[in-house]
């Protein structure tokens, strides 16, 4: 009986789904290229602001259709661009990336970027992403950060990989409405050749509202509730010999980090997450064809609510699994990943022989579990990416990612790690 009313949920899903795709298709397409117009007429007004003995100019390199807003000290590149995943359905992609040196007397020192994206999908899915990166003076000091806004329709399985296997499809039984936002920041000091030390400051806030029946009596809920603050403060250690974060061609990348939370600000700690980030590149004959991997584990102790538990399937982990459908306290995963942009029979404008457009494809495998000691369920994943330089070493990418009977496309700037 209940298998038959979950199938006549999925056709009706399936049936208005496809309508509403159409809906969004015919009556957004003219505001969202509207809202782009403005935010590229806004970013060039602001940015100008810096610049006021300079008038921006557009440039179009090679025969790449590629706008880009150059004021001699920002770049800004727009996109608008649709994409497909399993959370909010078809999702209409804009954004841009912003370039630019903080520290313009050291050529050695990396451009700081902001790239960002906002979208708004089928299923009613309001999204925000701001990740920007900023290098200062002789690259002694790092800010990196990560801000999110998610207004959307989304699923709980519950905690545990066997709660994510039942049911295997998002249903009545997992939906609710989740009004989620973070800022997540980074400070890092160069204190020795490669060495950084530094500290962690996060902010998320969840708001779950139209919880189903299941979710009102799942164990985690129960106990922390559906709205719930967290605020902390952690350490971090880094080793980093990367030529380029965002685009390494060579290098390695490690950090251990630990953040202290609490649900109310400036109160005793009441939880913990411990972070080991492990990521080496290495280049193959040639710059542009890159053998990249990462190892990554993500620990929390008792009393982590269920919003902040570990989980798999974001753009930056196992790509194509729904995100949070599988949670638990520890998670763990590996990638391989290879990365090739073409070379030119004849040398762009600037001389380079590297081609703006490339690829990846990777492997990768993860899991999520109570403790290490229950690892022993590992979710397959592998996918197929398509890479276009907007600007000098700065990536568009285009990844679908399949795994156990899922799959999603992703758009965004740089590289997933």
């Amino acid at each position: 009986m209940n298998s038959q009313k979950n199938s006549t949920f999925h056709r009706s899903i399936q049936t208005n789904h496809k309508s509403c795709i159409l809906r969004f298709i015919k009556k957004s397409m003219n505001k969202f290229a509207v809202f782009v117009l403005l935010l590229m007429l806004v970013s060039q007004v602001t940015l100008a602001q810096n610049e006021q003995e300079n008038m921006p100019v557009i440039h179009k390199k090679d025969s790449s259709v590629v706008g880009e807003v150059d004021l001699k000290k920002i770049r800004f590149t727009p996109f608008l661009a649709p994409s497909v995943s399993p959370e909010v359905g078809v999702m209409l992609v804009g954004g841009g990336l912003i370039s630019f040196k903080i520290d313009r007397t050291n050529k050695f020192v990396q451009p700081s970027s902001i790239p960002f994206s906002f979208g708004y999908s089928t299923n009613g899915s309001a999204n925000l992403n701001i990740r920007p990166s900023l290098f200062f003076k002789n690259d002694k000091n790092r800010v990196v950060g990560d801000i999110w806004m998610k207004n959307m329709p989304d699923n709980y399985w519950g905690v545990g990989y066997d709660a994510a296997e039942e049911p295997s499809e998002p249903d009545s039984t997992t939906s609710y409405r989740r009004n989620w936002w973070q800022v997540y920041l980074k400070y890092s000091h160069q204190f020795r050749k490669n060495f950084f030390g530094g500290v962690l400051f996060d902010y998320n806030q969840t708001d779950a509202t139209s919880l189903n029946s299941t979710m009102k009596q799942d164990p985690y809920v129960v106990e922390f509730g559906d709205e719930i603050k967290n605020w902390s403060l952690g350490l971090l250690l880094q080793y980093d010999s990367r030529d380029l974060t965002i685009n390494a061609y060579d290098g390695l990348f490690l950090e251990l980090s630990s953040n202290f939370y609490s649900s109310k600000a400036f109160t005793k700690p009441t939880y913990q997450i411990l972070v080991l980030d492990y990521r080496q590149y290495e280049q193959i004959k040639r710059p542009g064809r890159t053998l990249a991997w990462q190892v990554k584990t993500r620990i929390a102790n008792d009393g982590v609510p269920w919003t902040e538990m570990s989980q798999l399937g974001s753009p930056f982990d196992l790509r194509g699994y729904f995100w949070g459908r599988y949670r638990d306290k520890d998670m763990l995963f590996g990638i391989m990943e290879y990365r090739h942009m073409f070379m030119r029979k004849t040398p762009r404008k600037n001389g380079e022989m590297m081609s703006r457009f490339g690829f990846t494809t990777w492997l990768a495998t993860g899991t999520v579990a109570n403790n290490f000691t229950e690892m022993t369920n590992w979710l397959p994943n592998a996918g197929l990416g398509f890479r276009f330089e907007v600007q000098k070493r700065m990536n568009a990418r285009l990844d679908y990612g399949i795994g156990n009977d899922t799959s999603a496309f992703y758009i965004s700037f740089n590289e997933a790690f």
